[in-house]
């Protein structure tokens, strides 16, 4: 009997305890002036940063759609550099075969001089002395 009575009080303490102690309005609490004063400045800086980041967002798009565009035009030069290096592998293998033709065609002019000279000199040695039988005899 006597836990009976005492889990009783026990309980009835308790509900006492943890009772709603009744509504209290929210309108009329009290929040100290430098404490409210905090609160105002923050939500102003809290504004001002949600303007700022929409700001910053729009900069950030504004930036990679600048990146992707520079990204294009670095790709168009490094298809135009790999063509101008092709262009000008060709035009040097030209230059190769220009100079290698050069010196065939040098080499064919000298024998050509030569043949004309030891011509002129045979035949300037035939004429001679035909000349020389014809003329005194």
């Amino acid at each position: 009997m006597k836990k009976l009575i005492m889990l009783f009080s026990f309980l009835i303490v308790s509900s006492l305890t943890m009772a709603q102690k009744g509504i209290v309005d929210t309108s009329e609490m009290c929040i100290p002036y430098s404490v409210g004063q905090k609160i105002l400045l923050d939500l102003n800086d809290y504004d001002r940063v949600k303007k700022v980041n929409v700001l910053n967002e729009k900069e950030i798009k504004e930036l990679y759609s600048k990146i992707l565009f520079q990204e294009k035009i670095i790709m168009t030069w490094e298809e135009k550099d790999s063509v101008n290096k092709v262009i000008i592998g060709k035009t040097e293998e030209k230059v190769e075969i220009y100079k290698e033709e050069n010196k065939n065609l040098s080499k064919e002019n000298k024998r050509l001089k030569t043949k004309n000279t030891l011509f002129t000199i045979i035949s300037g040695a035939i004429i001679a002395p035909l000349t020389y039988l014809l003329v005194f005899k």
